[in-house]
């Protein structure tokens, strides 16, 4: 995807008249200074339906204050834009010093605070600075200084790891008589949106999984009258999507398990001869679903009395 990052540089650039993908717009630096058209910027990024980003440049001071005031310029766009740290030597005197440590505690401030995880802007030579703290990388680099549109494979390209690069700072685009800053991310929409915290549809837009019950569950409550009887039973069944047959031959099957008498009635059968003798006693037995071993055993305790 194709897009541009703005400051208040470009105040007054009508955003319609730019074609691009994504629009990262600078909020804050340090702890007291707001772009003053970063709302503005914003808002008109959302509404033409691009795909915003915010960024906050440090000044490598406190960390929680910066966070802080970055969090609360931006608030009401939390959820629908990707959060990014610009991390450059200007106006920053922790640049080259303490790179990571400032980088992943402020990056792990924001993402405790808002579930988001920030993306870290930063110059390519000072890429391995940052890398550690294992957050998705912004990176800058340019070839020269030569005025360009969006290229297809900017310079360098493929030759590092990145989420999004800045390859142009002279970018000249149809709409704006101005510098730009021109960039290409390396993701689809779907997933700038995953990296922005932006919700799916919620359960109110969809139908909510009714949860079926088990067809011995069901079964119990046949045999219990509540599904009514023949074609009546079959009809509700299949409406409520229960595969008749599968219900019957569970309900057959928990009919039989209701007659099955204990080991010592089956016993007292066999020594009354009801079940024969032999190998035909021993397969009605098996046959009815009980262990002739086990009545067995159970009528010569019985016989011994």
């Amino acid at each position: 995807m194709n897009g541009i990052d703005i400051s208040a540089h470009q105040d007054g650039i009508n955003l319609s008249k730019v074609a691009c993908d994504f629009i990262i717009v600078k909020a804050t630096e340090g702890s007291d200074y707001f772009n003053r058209c970063f709302n503005d910027h914003a808002n008109k990024t959302l509404k033409l339906s691009r795909l915003l980003g915010m960024y906050h440049y440090a000044n490598g001071g406190d960390v929680k204050k910066e966070a802080d005031f970055f969090l609360d310029k931006i608030k009401k766009f939390i959820g629908k834009g990707i959060i990014a740290l610009d991390w450059e030597a200007d106006n920053n005197p922790r640049f080259g010093r303490d790179d990571t440590e400032w980088c992943e505690a402020w990056c792990n401030y924001i993402y405790r605070k808002t579930g988001i995880k920030p993306f870290i802007y930063i110059q390519k030579s000072m890429m391995n600075r940052v890398k550690s703290a294992g957050y998705p990388l912004w990176i800058a680099q340019y070839a020269d200084d030569n005025d360009t549109g969006f290229q297809k494979t900017p310079w360098n390209e493929g030759s590092y790891d990145c989420i999004i690069r800045q390859y142009s700072s002279h970018g000249r685009l149809n709409g704006y008589n101005g510098n730009l800053d021109l960039n290409k991310a390396y993701i689809s929409k779907a997933t700038w949106q995953k990296y922005a915290g932006v919700k799916t549809a919620t359960s109110s837009t969809t139908k909510p999984t009714i949860k079926k019950k088990s067809i011995a569950t069901i079964a119990k409550e046949v045999l219990a009258g509540k599904w009514g009887n023949g074609d009546v039973r079959k009809s509700r069944l299949t409406k409520a999507g229960y595969n008749y047959e599968k219900v019957q031959a569970e309900v057959n099957k928990q009919v039989k398990a209701s007659h099955v008498k204990s080991t010592d009635e089956i016993a007292r059968e066999v020594i009354a001869g009801k079940w024969g003798n032999g190998e035909e006693r021993k397969t009605k037995l098996k046959k009815a679903g009980y262990d002739p071993e086990k009545i067995q055993k159970r009528v010569n305790e019985l016989m011994a009395r």
